[in-house]
């Protein structure tokens, strides 16, 4: 037994429990000794371990989730008021959360909601529907050619696929956290299948999905959750950095894929593309992948996978 990596993954665990408690319950107040206690550790030790952990203290960390959810709802419901967002976001009063906006994204909401919205992903940069580029938090926009505002940059980023809205199931996981870089989620999965294969978790039949908890649009890349799970059925009792976690049912964009590990990017675009003329805007539930085969038994080593993104009418 290495006593020194279970208890490294035993911390990460709790963390994650209480990462999850925040995201589940954003529109609450959450006190520190609440997050203790999910975390089973005194509020003491809690405050330093988290620190340690995540790199930022709990109440950062809360805000920062509550101010990049809220700049993410903006954007995806312009009809929606600043009030109950700001309301649905756990800020008891406009003006408070107006300040903390402010401070944090350097411009009013009015400002934040006016800014062209992230549609595309080149290269890092991040471009409207127009192809104009735009800024994250802190970061200023790369000056591009004018021949990428063409046709010809569409076509670039654009696939042809099938999209269609569909009525998806709840998703029972358990799931290994990466934060971090999208193509260092591998790691995640070795984790995750080196925990499940010993318990019979691991078959032919096994599908995982990766589920995405923040916007990169919004959440530096450094920052940004995302889970690498095992669709299970029935209860499977956890440990470690083995967490459990459940993708609600509902109404989703779903748009199936057949790619190489480099066109991910490419088929994103594609789904962010389709929504911006669907009707639809995102909803509240997370987005995930669904893949449907391991991509080193494909002849071409690629993805058979669903990109599935949440909606509902604009």
């Amino acid at each position: 037994m290495d006593i020194k990596e279970d208890s490294r993954k035993e911390y990460i665990a709790r963390i994650n429990r209480v990462m999850d408690f925040v995201g589940q319950n954003i529109d609450q107040t959450i006190d520190l000794a609440r997050m203790a206690k999910i975390a089973s550790f005194s509020p003491y030790h809690f405050h330093r371990i988290f620190l340690y952990v995540v790199g930022e203290t709990p109440n950062d960390f809360i805000l920062r989730i509550k101010l990049e959810k809220s700049g993410q709802l903006l954007h995806d419901n312009p009809k929606e008021s600043v009030s109950d967002i700001a309301f649905k976001c756990g800020f008891v009063n406009i003006s408070s959360f107006s300040r903390a906006f402010r401070n944090y994204f350097g411009m009013t909401t009015t400002e934040f909601r006016n800014q062209d919205k992230a549609v595309y992903v080149k290269n890092g940069i991040r471009y409207s529907k127009n192809c104009k580029a735009v800024s994250k938090i802190g970061k200023h926009p790369q000056q591009i050619s004018p021949q990428f505002c063409s046709v010809e940059f569409k076509q670039l980023i654009i696939m042809d696929t099938k999209i269609e809205i569909k009525q998806m199931p709840e998703l029972n996981l358990i799931y290994c956290r990466h934060m971090g870089a999208f193509n260092q989620i591998g790691q995640a999965y070795e984790k995750l299948f080196k925990w499940a294969a010993p318990r019979g978790l691991v078959t032919a039949a096994t599908k995982t999905v990766t589920v995405y908890h923040d916007d990169p649009a919004i959440t530096t890349i450094n920052k940004v959750r995302q889970d690498a799970s095992i669709l299970i059925e029935g209860d499977v009792k956890v440990e470690g950095e083995i967490g459990k976690s459940t993708v609600p049912a509902g109404k989703y964009a779903v748009g199936h894929f057949e790619i190489k590990e480099t066109e991910f990017e490419q088929a994103w675009n594609t789904m962010c593309a389709w929504l911006t003329e669907s009707g639809y805007q995102p909803a509240d539930s997370p987005t995930y992948e669904y893949y449907h085969n391991d991509y080193n038994e494909h002849p071409e080593h690629k993805f058979i996978v669903d990109i599935c993104i949440p909606v509902k009418p604009l």
